[in-house]
């Protein structure tokens, strides 16, 4: 069954813009914009390769980065509202360099942004039902591709809430998922649906993933049943991405090591 994560509204003030998602009582979450620049010029040029996918009709944009060994996973990247840039693709270069499959997916149709205001638009224009197909076929891609490796989800920010609705669309193809900041569903009947366990990563300074939304996402996910664990730092929202001011250099490397062992766990 596809489930829908709609963006309702969005408004643009000076520093801030908000953005309502489908998700019970989520609809007053604000989202600052939390970066200068979607990419940090002194990260590392892409590796992989771009690839077409068939979806909903069309083709979708995405970008595979392939380890050098037979996969001892594979993982669905969802990018923030930037869109698929180059630090999307470097954490996908990371994760094959870590001996998993790694396939990041456009859910812009092949736009991305430069500045919040650019990004902010981008993800309320987002076509649901196209992004849906898009990572639908990326988890497929990814089934017919890893050699009969385990499947995970992750994303950042807008990608993190993504990772999570990904994986509840298509329960039987996902058995992990992995969420940086990302909006929660707390609908108990919904999360009893995920096959896999949960990674959340979170930011105690939060200004839209607030650490009581965190705290209701726990309840929920303890009460489906769904094995999960939580990591919040003393940092902001984006704090993993070193392209704006809100980059956390000593949460982003301990979160990224969390990551690392969940997957190695659960993979």
């Amino acid at each position: 069954m596809r489930i829908p994560l709609l963006v309702l509204a969005l408004a643009l003030p000076a520093l801030a813009q908000e953005h309502v998602h489908d998700a019970g009582s989520d609809k007053d979450a604000k989202v600052p914009a939390h970066q200068a620049h979607p990419m940090d010029p002194s990260a590392p040029k892409p590796k992989g390769a771009s690839l077409s996918l068939k979806a909903g009709g069309g083709e979708a944009n995405a970008y595979v980065a392939k380890p050098k060994a037979k996969p001892r996973g594979a993982v669905l990247l969802l990018h923030e509202y930037w869109g698929l840039n180059d630090w999307v693709k470097s954490m996908a270069d990371r994760l094959a360099d870590e001996g998993y499959l790694a396939l990041a997916v456009d859910l812009y149709k092949g736009k991305v942004a430069s500045d919040p205001k650019e990004a902010a638009a981008l993800m309320a224009q987002k076509d649901e039902k196209w992004g849906d197909a898009v990572e639908e076929a990326g988890l497929e891609w990814l089934k017919a591709n890893a050699g009969g490796a385990k499947v995970a989800t992750m994303g950042w920010c807008m990608g993190g809430g993504e990772s999570l609705k990904a994986s509840l669309n298509d329960p039987k193809d996902v058995d992990a998922t992995v969420i940086y900041y990302g909006l929660p569903i707390t609908d108990v009947a919904r999360l009893k649906k995920l096959r896999g366990p949960v990674l959340g990563i979170w930011a105690s300074q939060d200004g839209w993933i607030t650490p009581d939304k965190v705290k209701a996402f726990d309840a929920a996910l303890t009460q489906a049943g769904v094995k999960h664990e939580f990591h919040a730092y003393d940092a902001n929202h984006a704090f993993a991405n070193p392209s704006g001011g809100r980059y956390n250099g000593a949460a982003a490397a301990d979160a990224w090591d969390k990551t690392r062992t969940f997957l190695a766990a659960n993979l």
